[in-house]
């Protein structure tokens, strides 16, 4: 079988297949190790996805420590233990790509895909310029993955928000912080649809950050005086920037209505599965890797149908992305009724929200725990902090 993109579902992916027997092949396109646009931040989530923590070598900063800043307000949460690691995409995927292939998979990089057609009993492909022939194939190539837009048709571009990311280095450390800027944030009325205001972050590297900003339906212009104005604030604080490298790349905000054909399975931001709340997709990819292999085997070694992929993603990622539809907006628009600092101020000061947002970093509680914790103590929190 195949896998195509060695990003973290797809290498991931390639891994489970491999150790599962299955003969595997993985593609990429780029040379590895390869930098890509990404924040950086690795949850505990979806680090305790993995079969074993990371090694030293992959991680960049332990994150215990949160800031929530709007405008001029400013709230900070020193966490008891470790929410999060930065990771620097060159040397994480690369690890990922390594434990494919300490697993059996085979790895052709740089190579890319330039033809495919399903067939009944499997998957032709020119890769690298180079006939496959597979009796599946996984495809992990990202938000604008070509081979998935030829089998699947092209992802909707008004489903998609854009994400830029900053790498520097500071004059002075950041420490183990991360840090959430509501900038696009109140919304002005209350939503119809969904929206994804422009917001950005800061998470602590080596020595340095990794800073941008993440929106949709948002002009250029908008999105470099946002990065701009965030990198002022941080310089600040931290010193000037150096050895500054800025990306940029699109972010899905809406799963794909088909993930699955006879033979082919989309995973990770191919099939769309970042969060509309905040962007991650780290782990729907661990997630969606883990029952994308597990429907392969199921097809190869028992003939049974790629359906039961839909059934596993449907049962814990999907039911999350949709209530993150509903809500974030929502949030936004709350924000700008309530006043601010008084709202922060009080779920700063309450140890039951801080202890739950903890436990689901480290995917040790579900969403639905915080949902159920919000309906309860919304009334309080919503009318105690009225402008």
């Amino acid at each position: 079988m195949v896998v195509s993109g060695a990003g973290p579902a797809g290498a991931r992916a390639a891994c489970l297949c491999a150790r599962a027997g299955l003969r595997t092949l993985l593609l990429e396109r780029e040379p590895i190790p390869r930098e890509k646009c990404c924040a950086g931040g690795l949850l505990e989530r979806a680090a305790g996805l993995l079969d074993e923590p990371l090694p030293d070598r992959v991680i960049e900063q332990e994150i215990t420590s949160v800031g929530i800043i709007h405008r001029d307000f400013r709230a900070d949460f020193e966490l008891p233990s470790r929410a999060a690691v930065t990771v620097r995409r060159s040397v994480f995927d690369a690890y990922l790509a390594e434990r494919a292939q300490q697993a059996g998979a085979e790895l052709w990089s740089p190579c890319s895909i330039s033809k495919v057609a399903e067939r009944d009993d499997g998957v032709e492909m020119v890769a690298g310029g180079r006939a496959v022939t597979s009796k599946t194939l996984i495809v992990a190539e990202g938000a604008t993955s070509r081979t998935a837009s030829a089998l699947f048709g092209p992802y909707p571009g008004r489903d998609q928000g854009m994400g830029i990311a900053m790498r520097c280095t500071l004059g002075r450390d950041p420490g183990g912080r991360m840090e959430y800027h509501l900038m696009g944030t109140p919304i002005e009325r209350f939503p119809a649809r969904f929206r994804f205001p422009l917001n950005g972050w800061m998470f602590a590297t080596k020595r340095g950050a990794n800073i941008g900003v993440a929106g949709k339906d948002i002009g250029g212009a908008e999105y470099r005086t946002a990065l701009d104005g965030l990198r002022r604030s941080i310089e600040e604080r931290y010193g000037g920037a150096i050895d500054v490298h800025v990306s940029a790349h699109p972010i899905p905000m809406v799963p794909r209505r088909r993930l699955h054909t006879r033979r082919c399975v989309l995973v990770g931001d191919a099939a769309g599965l970042a969060s509309p709340l905040s962007g991650e997709g780290m782990t729907n990819a661990f997630r969606s890797a883990a029952h994308a292999a597990e429907a392969v085997r199921g097809l190869i070694a028992a003939n049974r149908p790629m359906a039961s992929y839909r059934r596993m993603v449907g049962s814990d990622v999907l039911p999350v992305i949709r209530a993150s539809r509903v809500i974030s907006p929502q949030a936004q628009w709350l924000i700008g009724v309530v006043d601010t600092s008084t709202l922060m101020r009080k779920m700063h000061d309450d140890p039951e929200l801080v202890s739950t947002c903890l436990d689901i970093s480290k995917g040790e509680r579900s969403w639905e725990a915080l949902l159920r914790l919000i309906v309860r103590k919304f009334p309080y929190l919503f009318f105690s902090s009225l402008t």
